[in-house]
């Protein structure tokens, strides 16, 4: 009998000892050691100087007691698959034997003993690791083993778990601890904050690359560190003597990563440099292709590249993205240059993001037309903008600049919509710069651009660069473009007259487009534009009338096409003009209609106009001090957004800053700073709440309900069936699926109806969105909301009575559940009272049951519970209607009824028994028998069950008739 060597006690002293400290990694070694009580094979996974070793040194260091033996094997300087084994024996204390009896001296050590076998920097020896790991994990039933590796060994039970960047915190005190080791007197403070954060930033939380440059504080600043980190490999060049001659420097750590990579994986890593950010498989496969490698190949070589830690898959909810790290990146574009390729690839990148702007660009004019399409050049951005830098470093490429301008000017419009993240400085800089080299440039494309600038212009408020830069555009534009680009032109070239109060030259151009206008069709965006230009032009020229036609006839518009711009600008629009007329409550009502649009689309443009006439009709409420942070929250967000206040605005907003100042005194400037300061969500807040907005003697009109009231037209009544699938009647005339939206108005609104007694906005945001956040409730709920209103029709339908909403019931015609409750309580009541015609009125009653509480809506769970005991309503009336009509010997209706509480339940034993016995009163004992065949099969099938005793004799009885 062999005796077994003898058991090593898990100690630290088995672990390689460090020779600094361990900074972070808290939460990594908690998901560590829960990892490691039950996987057998973990295997840490990341990029070279990810911090692995050291990760796993502590998390074994932290598990070592749930261990009798601890072992570390370090394979770095393991040159073949042929020492593996012998470095793992010479870790365990494992006499040597020779090659043939090795794997058996392992697995003799390692049998039967709750062991943990450290294996460090396998990536070298993948195939070998994973071999032998197989091996002793088939072997040892005992034994776990954590492997280091930047790619894992992809062997059954592998648990592969990929060291995360140190996050900000943990890199920056990493960064001082060590600066601190190479220069004692070196201080983190307030002088050197920003730079620590962004070198640990670009740095990506790599602690080699954090290590290596917290070195270099010996003889440079932190802020000087950072802006040589475009030449990391250059920079972060002296590490420690010691350490293995591939953790020395940042470049001989890159270089170990690439000469594991097979030519295909390191010619696509040094293409993949062409993104300077993230990018798509559809960009990789667009850019990358070209021998050696074809279009197919690209998805199994970043595949490959994300299982080496070398590419960074980015998980998206529609599509994925992936990204090189800084550092890898620096490395790969060099190998690109070295290659000769850097140029080609560049053109293949401007290329193909060309193609994408001018694609979506339809999309995006005047405004996001297509849900998602913003997002989608958004996360493009930094594509985009290198593509931008590198089209104006040279005359060749200057046609390319001009059409990417032209194609990228409404994102641009739609990103400075959002609350801030504008692009317009960056974007008027590229076009500037495009613009000057283009005297070669075709005539087109040179008046498209100059149009863009014009438009920049026109939204910063730069009116007289937007006026010479639409004068010259229009010269082009008439003698090389189509009419379509013309009408544009003209509109816009009238807009720049006005803000410069040439009303007269404004009106020629705006009259010119809408002479034009005609023979395009079908009526959209350019129609749009002509329309509410002219109409402003109109309203500055006192011409109120031909206003409110221009812009009533841009809300059809709008509501023809469904575009979301159109429809918030146009009541916007309109609203100006009910304000200019002392429409108080109308222009209120365009406002409150036009504000949802506005949020929804993150359209600042938009926002601040309605924020600006809100602010107008809080002071004609004597709401100042609310006025006063709406003026300093829209001032707060044309100067984040860069979008100006129209000029022709700026004579009535002097007059409301001086109404308000007058009645508040020195509490105004208190007021106007708080709105300043306000956070976005707070202000959407304060500009969507009903609470804040409407007062006791100033219910929220709506403008088409205004106008009704006020010709004393009576409105139309809503009706609703929830009861099976949802209908919606207003009128009498149902409400098609596409006024909706979304199913969230339709959900809103038989919540609302299922609680009366009205829901506050918590309530519902609890019940529709229960993991929001308050912001994005508020947000979510007014949205939501206006959508509901807007479907109706009539939005006063929906009523804020002490903060609860609620739809008013003076609307309400009919609400088939409501309906049905109340009718089946009065007939169940006169059924038990034995009232002459009961039953018949039962039946009637019942009808109205067409299905489950909203069946086939996409709703929340709060429904359940409703519709269970509806169900229950039903089932109980039709059993009482049963007993009923067997009573009167009416087996045939019973029998009915009591095939209905089947369908709904088929396991309904009460109600498969009183069938049996309707049938066998009408002397149908067959059908009976069948019945009872079908049920018991179903209950056997689902239960694994037998009827009850009731069924059975039922059965038996019908049996022994029949004998």
């Amino acid at each position: 009998m062999t005796t077994p060597p003898p058991e090593i006690p898990a100690s630290p002293a088995e672990l390689p000892a460090p020779l600094t400290c361990f900074i972070g990694r808290a939460r990594e070694l908690d998901d560590l050691a829960r990892l490691a009580e039950g996987a057998r094979l973990l295997t840490l996974t990341g990029a070279g100087g990810s911090g692995k070793t050291r990760l796993a040194r502590e998390a074994a260091l932290r598990v070592a007691p749930a261990f009798g033996q601890v072992a570390w094997v370090d394979l770095s300087a393991v040159e073949d698959e042929a020492g593996i084994g012998q470095s793992i024996a010479t870790a365990l204390h494992v006499p040597d034997r020779g090659d043939a009896g090795l794997t058996e001296g392992l697995v003799a050590a390692l049998a039967g003993r709750r062991a943990l076998l450290v294996l460090d920097n396998c990536e070298h020896l993948v195939a070998g690791c994973a071999a032998i790991a197989e091996v002793l994990l088939r072997a040892c039933p005992s034994l776990t083993i954590l492997a280091t590796s930047r790619e894992a060994l992809g062997i059954a039970g592998e648990t592969a778990w990929l060291v995360p960047p140190l996050d900000v915190r943990e890199a920056v005190q990493l960064f001082v601890d060590r600066a601190r080791a190479t220069l004692p007197t070196f201080t983190y403070d307030a002088t050197n904050a920003a730079a620590v954060e962004e070198i640990c930033r670009r740095l990506d939380g790599i602690p080699l690359a954090i290590e290596l440059a917290a070195a270099r504080v010996r003889v440079l600043s932190p802020g000087q560190v950072a802006q040589r980190l475009d030449q990391a490999f250059h920079l972060l060049s002296a590490g420690s003597r010691t350490a293995l001659p591939r953790h020395r420097t940042l470049r001989a750590t890159m270089d170990w990563s690439f000469a594991l990579l097979c030519e295909r994986e390191q010619v696509l890593l040094r293409r993949l440099a062409a993104f300077p950010a993230s990018f798509t498989l559809d960009a990789a496969e667009a850019v990358c292709a070209g021998a050696p490698l074809h279009e197919e190949d690209i998805l199994d070589g970043v595949a490959a590249l994300v299982d080496k830690s070398l590419v960074v898959m980015q998980a998206g909810d529609r599509v994925a993205r992936y990204r090189l790290l800084e550092t890898v990146r620096q490395y790969a574009m060099e190998r690109l240059a070295a290659a000769g390729e850097r140029e080609a690839l560049e053109e293949r990148h401007a290329a193909y993001y060309l193609a994408l702007a001018e694609a979506l660009a339809p999309q995006l004019l005047g405004g996001e037309a297509v849900p998602g399409t913003v997002a989608r050049l958004a996360a493009e951005n930094e594509n985009l903008r290198a593509v931008m830098g590198w089209s104006v470093q040279a005359d060749a490429r200057i046609p390319l600049a001009l059409r990417l301008a032209d194609a990228l000017f409404w994102y641009w419009f739609c990103s400075t919509m959002g609350f801030g993240a504008g692009h317009f400085s960056e974007a008027r800089r590229f076009v500037n710069a495009a613009l000057a080299r283009s005297a070669a440039a075709p005539p087109v494309l040179r008046g498209r651009a100059l149009m863009v600038r014009g438009l920049i212009g026109l939204s910063q408020g730069d009116y007289h660069d937007a006026t010479l830069a639409f004068d010259e555009a229009l010269a082009l534009v008439r003698a090389h473009d189509g009419l379509e680009v013309l009408v544009v032109a003209l509109a816009k070239a009238g807009a720049t007259r006005l803000m410069l109060g040439d009303l007269e030259g404004a009106w020629a151009l705006v009259n010119e487009a809408h002479q034009r206008i005609p023979e395009i069709a079908p009526p959209g965006v350019l129609h749009s534009f002509t329309y509410s230009w002219r109409g402003m032009v109109a309203r500055a020229r006192g011409d109120l009338a031909t206003a409110r036609a221009m812009h009533e006839e841009n809300l059809r518009v709008g509501e023809a096409t469904g575009h979301r711009t159109i429809l918030g600008l146009g009541h916007a629009f309109l609203a100006a003009v009910e304000l200019a007329e002392g429409h108080d409550d109308a222009a209120f009502a365009h406002f409150s209609e036009a504000l949802p649009y506005h949020v929804e689309l993150g359209d600042a443009w938009g926002l601040a106009l309605c924020l600006e006439g809100l602010a107008a009709m809080a002071i004609v409420r004597k709401r100042y001090a609310d006025a006063a942070r709406l003026l300093g929250a829209v001032d707060a967000l044309r100067e984040r957004s860069a979008v100006a206040l129209p000029a022709t605005d700026a004579e009535d907003r002097a007059r409301r800053v001086a109404l308000a100042r007058g009645k508040l005194g020195a509490a105004f400037d208190a007021a106007y700073a708080e709105g300043r300061e306000l956070p976005m969500d707070e202000v959407v807040r304060l500009a969507t709440d009903d609470a804040v907005l409407q007062t006791a003697e100033h219910r929220i009109p709506v403008a088409e309900a205004a106008r009704a009231r006020n010709s004393g037209a009576i409105a139309p009544r809503l009706r609703v069936h929830a009861l099976g699938p949802l209908e919606v009647f207003v009128g009498g005339v149902r409400v098609e699926p596409s006024a909706w939206g979304s199913a969230r108005p339709r959900e809103l609104l038989a919540y609302l109806l299922l609680h009366p007694e009205g829901r506050t906005k918590e309530q519902v945001g609890l019940a529709f969105w229960p993991d929001a956040s308050p912001a994005q409730l508020r947000n979510n709920f007014h949205v939501t909301l206006h959508r509901l209103r807007r479907a109706l029709g009539h939005p006063e339908w929906v009523v804020l009575v002490h903060d609860r909403y609620r739809i008013d019931p003076a609307v309400l015609e009919e609400f088939d559940v409501a309906a049905f409750e109340k009718e089946l309580g009065e007939a169940r009541h006169a059924l038990k009272r034995q009232a002459e015609g009961a039953a018949a009125r039962l039946e009637q009653v019942l009808a109205r049951f067409r299905g489950d509480l909203l069946d086939g809506e996409p709703v929340g769970d709060w429904h359940l519970d409703t519709r269970d005991r509806l169900q229950r309503l039903y089932v109980d009336a039709l059993m009482e209607l049963g007993a009923r009509l067997a009573g009167e010997e009416r087996h045939a209706k019973a029998a009915e009824a009591y095939r209905r509480v089947l369908a709904r339940d088929e396991l309904h034993e009460e109600a498969l028994v009183a069938l049996m016995q309707c049938h066998a009163a009408a002397g149908e004992r067959a059908q009976a028998m069948r019945a009872y065949t079908r049920f018991a099969s179903r209950m056997q099938a689902e239960l694994e069950a037998t009827p009850g005793a009731e069924a059975m004799q039922c059965f038996e009885r019908l049996q022994r008739a029949g004998a």
